[in-house]
């Protein structure tokens, strides 16, 4: 009589493998945040009577920060993406999904965490109304550029499966 019962293939293996690759990688998102923050350009603040403004607003330092940030998570991602194919590379796909989810959100927390250093002390300053000039990080003006981290970890992953299709497991 044949069995009723169906198997279920294993999927906690699969759920492992992206889980711990998008942790490992929303992980690498603060040091990357960190040194995006001291690599790129800041902004001059100049705090007197009328409050805090910029002292040149040339777009162009705001322009030259997204660029950094876009080219640092780009070598950051394309880093993952290799560092995931050394070391997980059996889990196939499944190792996909978190490089890119782990990397969208790594790309979020780098952006986020870039921005604060230093931002405290300049609102103190601004809000006691001492008068001087500051110096500011910018914020990330083009939200797009975080889709360059999960682009570049993908990209250098799938390469290194598609050109050695023997070692995927």
């Amino acid at each position: 009589m044949p069995s009723l019962l169906v198997r279920l293939p294993p999927y906690r293996d699969d759920a492992v493998a992206v889980l711990f690759t998008l942790a490992v990688v929303v992980l690498l998102g603060a040091p990357t945040g960190l040194l995006w923050s001291a690599l790129a350009p800041h902004a001059k603040v100049v705090i007197d009577a009328n409050g805090a403004n910029f002292a040149d607003a040339i777009t162009e330092d705001f322009i030259a920060a997204d660029a950094v940030f876009a080219g640092l998570i780009l070598v950051v991602g394309l880093f993952t993406g290799v560092l995931a194919w050394l070391l997980a590379r059996g889990a196939g796909s499944f190792v996909g999904i978190g490089l890119a989810a782990g990397g969208l959100l790594a790309a979020l927390v780098a952006a986020e965490v870039g921005m604060r250093p230093g931002q405290d002390a300049l609102q103190a300053a601004a809000q006691a109304g001492r008068a001087g000039n500051y110096v500011a990080n910018v914020a990330l003006q083009s939200n797009l550029v975080v889709v360059l981290w999960p682009v570049g970890a993908l990209a250098s992953f799938l390469t290194l499966v598609l050109s050695r299709p023997d070692q995927v497991e």
